[in-house]
């Protein structure tokens, strides 16, 4: 193999595959980069066995053929290296020379037949999405998936469509968040689909969103779920495993509202936590007519109190929730107010926007 390839495109390809490849495990060659060149093209293949990617670049293939290399140390040289053409070619023994401007490099490699193959997956897309709706709707729920592995159906978002739109749901079971948003469907008429996205799969695409006009397709075939777009493709194994009814816990008639400044109340509140248990998190939020109190009392650390406006006429409620969680929908939301509809200090707290009655996310309460 020998290819000639620019600078810049090739430190694009090796640095999306970065965060799937295992720099340590059990099979070696999981470490490395599967690079393939034929025609006009070369392309880049990682996975971790569980999810792949695969990445098309142009380039000026002068002898056919694949390698593996090292990925961190394929990317660590690369990055370093001038805006100048690199000359990559394969020795005997699985060596390869790469050649930039005056820097040149012997780096080994692994036989690219040990490289497992990628998984099959269909390209004829389910769905259709605009890439900057697709990010928005990940950033927006991927906060709530848990971090637990032994509760598998939650360590993913459930993506239902239903007609022209999509619902992407969140949950670790203390908080919920669900967005939907409009989306081509290529499923026939009155059928809707189903499917858990693993985490790792979503964290790795939402890197390839930042191109937002981009469109990205999503199929599905047997065990495999897909996401194509234009160049590049992440495979990922399908979550085995049933969410919970999620419909069931939105509440529908928490009628108190408070709508505070998103942005008061965001730092106000990371004031307030600095003093919340460090377990729990938790902040009492004491709401009356016009005012919002928030308090940390945590005997060991000390106790915190901060007064802020917000627009609210209802009887006086307080409600103890976990800082962090309430502090992560203030980060992805958009707008200048933020509403929480309650009910009482027992029951869930709605968060809402007002301009936006397609995004809902939910905090349980804490014993006060």
């Amino acid at each position: 193999m020998e290819v000639r390839i620019s600078r810049d495109v090739l430190l694009n390809g090796v640095h999306k595959v970065q965060g799937i490849v295992e720099p340590k495990g059990a099979m070696p060659v999981l470490s490395h980069l599967h690079l393939s060149a034929e025609k006009d093209t070369i392309s880049i293949r990682a996975t971790n066995l569980e999810i792949g990617t695969l990445g098309h670049y142009a380039a000026n293939v002068i002898a056919p053929g694949a390698v593996t290399l090292n990925a961190r140390k394929l990317f660590d040289i690369v990055r370093e290296l001038p805006d100048e053409e690199i000359h990559l070619k394969k020795e005997e023994n699985n060596w390869i020379t790469l050649k930039c401007g005056k820097s040149k490099f012997r780096l080994p490699g692994l036989p690219p037949e040990d490289f497992p193959p990628m998984p099959e997956y269909s390209d004829k897309p389910l769905l259709e999405f605009d890439g900057k709706i697709l990010k928005e709707m990940i950033r927006k729920t991927f906060f709530s998936v848990s971090p637990d592995e032994t509760r598998q159906a939650l360590n993913g978002l459930l993506l239902e469509s239903e007609g022209d739109s999509v619902n992407l749901v969140g949950t670790d079971g203390h908080r919920l968040a669900m967005i939907t948003r409009p989306v081509k469907s290529n499923v026939a008429k009155g059928e809707s689909l189903s499917f858990l996205l693993p985490k790792k799969a979503l964290s790795e695409l939402l890197k390839l969103t930042e191109d937002e006009d981009a469109t990205f397709g999503f199929s599905s075939q047997e065990n495999h779920l897909a996401f194509i777009c234009a160049n590049q493709v992440i495979v990922s194994r399908k979550i085995d495993g049933k969410f919970p009814n999620y419909r069931q816990v939105i509440p529908a008639d928490n009628n108190l509202k408070a709508k505070a400044n998103k942005n008061d109340l965001t730092h106000a509140l990371k004031r307030v936590a600095l003093l919340a248990d460090e377990k729990s998190k938790m902040v009492r939020f004491e709401i009356r007519k016009g005012n919002l109190t928030l308090v940390s009392d945590n005997t060991d650390l000390g106790a915190a109190v901060e007064e802020m406006s917000l627009e609210y006429e209802g009887e006086e409620v307080s409600i103890g929730l976990n800082a962090k969680y309430v502090l992560d929908i203030l980060n992805v939301i958009e707008g200048d107010l933020v509403t929480l509809n309650l009910k009482d200090q027992n029951h869930s707290c709605l968060f809402t926007v007002a301009d936006d009655d397609q995004y809902k996310t939910i905090v349980m309460p804490m014993r006060l």
